[in-house]
């Protein structure tokens, strides 16, 4: 099975690449904030759905993500990660039809600032069922991963109607712990 060299982070064209939802103050009464979060109820090619407390689960899930990293030796220099899909996703690309994209190549990473988790670490925190749940994984023990469990290839079996209730494994998903710019 061939390991995708590179990863992609797909972004909203109107907010730019390397943002962070969790970076915004709890409570979200930003109008352009509340907006994002509803955009999916005006825009039919707005696909993502975010709960009512999205952003203080998020959070939750993101200081264990960075606890675990720490514990395995990471060593993050930002609170938040900035969120990329192992190769591409077409599933994910389609969320938004406006989605932009950005790769950078595996090989570009440090390794001290680099985690994955199989699949999305929202899942992946947050459920106890799998073997690769509850876990932060380092670039180093990406082959291995992918040789025990294999590469996600479903994603063209989860329709986007009520996709929150399917098993979603579609990617692995990959946390950079540093901060980037659409340069890096």
């Amino acid at each position: 099975m061939k390991i995708p060299n590179f990863a992609t982070h797909y972004y909203l064209p109107e907010y730019g690449p390397f943002k962070s939802l969790s970076e915004l103050p709890l409570g979200g009464e930003d109008p352009h904030f509340l907006a994002l979060l509803n955009r999916h109820q005006s825009d039919p090619d707005y696909r993502r759905r975010y709960g009512r407390d999205y952003i203080q689960k998020r959070k939750l899930v993101e200081q264990r993500l960075r606890a675990l990293f720490i514990e395995r030796g990471g060593q993050p220099q930002i609170e938040h990660p900035n969120y990329l899909i192992l190769g591409a996703s077409e599933w994910f690309k389609n969320l938004n039809r406006h989605h932009q994209a950005l790769t950078i190549d595996l090989s570009d990473l440090n390794p001290l600032t680099t985690s994955f988790t199989f699949p999305d670490s929202f899942i992946a925190l947050s459920r106890t069922d799998k073997p690769y749940f509850e876990k932060v994984f380092l670039l180093n023990e990406l082959t291995e991963l992918v040789r025990q469990f294999g590469l996600p290839n479903n994603d063209h079996l989860v329709p986007y109607e009520r996709y929150w209730e399917y098993d979603f494994e579609l990617y692995i998903e990959i946390q950079i712990w540093q901060p980037l710019t659409q340069q890096s």
